[in-house]
């Protein structure tokens, strides 16, 4: 018989954790998992399961939110599923949220079997009841898992997004710009030109050191160049979180310009794989010198070549541009269990949301609604 509790932080379940999974991606990681709580203060929760025995057999991570006021884009269900973030009901009628994903946009759903699955998002289900809040279970990367999800939950699944991923199958840079399109070889040529002409020069720092206010001050400009509100105190806190946590993981990609830091790339590095985090730019210092597709594709590829790096993970977004740049698609599922009171809304919303994703991953549109 399987059983299941809940814990407010990592670090009660750490240990057990670890032996049911010794050597975790860095984002189902302890180390990330204790990221996560500093970084939601609080708001994470963690559902294990156990064995007869005793032994732990799986653990989902929850993210918490009460209100609006605390909501995070990337684990909100009202910016996930409505452009703009504007629902046809009050906000305040889809909060509180349980979200299960930790930070990064990845989803810590791990279990031994089915049955454990099961389980573990039964307790999810009766914790959201108890709360009366809208459970989502995201960010998963197999649709087989999402269908089996959405059915112990009797709700739909949807594609929800993409991961981007540029795995390294050349041995210089010549060779990865030779494996693009024509008319991607031509702009890329172009792009690193311009780049290395500009009098821009890149360094490179390992750890958070080197991230301080005028990093923080260019990831809250960038984020108002595109309308979100996030204050250089609130990466500045990011940056200690990292650090306190993660920070032999943290290597970071700069732009100065005569002495003058420009733009930034802020990755995490697990094994052989390098994940890009965040990225802060002056626009108004480089608008013309190609400072993001340097930053976050050719500095970090050419690094990465040196460095035994086989795959760069680039995020939920812009996927014309990192097509084009030679990424694949890997496509992202999500499970929404709603509420009565934003039942309808929410599942012909979720439905809209899916074929958003199709149209933006050039995938054919549903005939018809899915249902679990």
């Amino acid at each position: 018989m399987t059983t299941t509790t809940v814990h407010g932080r990592a670090e009660e379940i750490a240990a057990d954790y670890r032996r049911l999974a010794p050597t975790p991606p860095l984002h189902e990681s302890i180390g990330w998992l204790r990221y996560c709580d500093r970084r939601s203060r609080g708001g994470m929760r963690y559902i294990a399961a156990w064995d007869d025995s005793g032994r732990m057999s799986g653990l989902m991570a929850l993210r918490r939110t009460g209100d609006e006021s605390e909501a995070s884009t990337n684990y909100d269900v009202v910016a996930q599923v409505w452009p703009g973030g504007s629902p046809p009901l009050p906000r305040k009628d889809f909060y509180p949220q349980l979200f299960a994903a930790t930070s990064g946009a990845r989803c810590l759903f791990t279990a031994a079997d089915a049955r454990t699955r099961a389980a573990l998002v039964r307790k999810a289900a009766a914790l959201a009841d108890t709360e009366d809040a809208l459970l989502t279970i995201a960010y998963l990367p197999d649709e087989n898992l999402a269908a089996e999800t959405a059915a112990s939950v009797g709700e739909q699944h949807a594609l929800i997004g993409a991961e981007t991923r540029l795995d390294v199958t050349w041995s210089d840079f010549d060779g990865y710009v030779a494996s693009l399109r024509r008319q991607s070889r031509f702009n890329v040529r172009r792009e690193r030109r311009q780049y290395l002409e500009s009098g821009l020069r890149t360094r490179i720092h390992h750890t958070t050191a080197s991230l301080g206010t005028r990093a923080a001050e260019l990831h809250a400009q960038l984020m108002a160049k595109y309308g979100a509100g996030s204050t250089a105190e609130s990466f500045l806190a990011d940056f200690e979180d990292l650090a306190a946590t993660v920070d032999e993981h943290v290597t970071v990609f700069e732009a100065e310009r005569d002495g003058v830091l420009v733009g930034l790339c802020v990755c995490l590095r697990d094994g052989s794989t390098v994940h890009i985090r965040s990225v802060g730019f002056d626009y108004a210092l480089a608008a013309n010198d190609f400072i993001y597709f340097n930053l976050v594709f050719y500095e970090p590829i050419t690094w990465g070549l040196d460095h035994g790096v086989t795959s760069f993970c680039l995020g939920n977004g812009a996927f014309p541009a990192k097509r084009r740049r030679g990424a694949r698609l890997d496509p992202l599922y999500g499970v929404v269990r709603w509420p009565a009171r934003v039942g309808d809304a929410g599942r012909a919303a979720l439905v809209d949301r899916e074929q958003r994703a199709r149209a933006d991953l050039g995938l054919p549109q549903l005939a018809l609604i899915r249902r679990a």
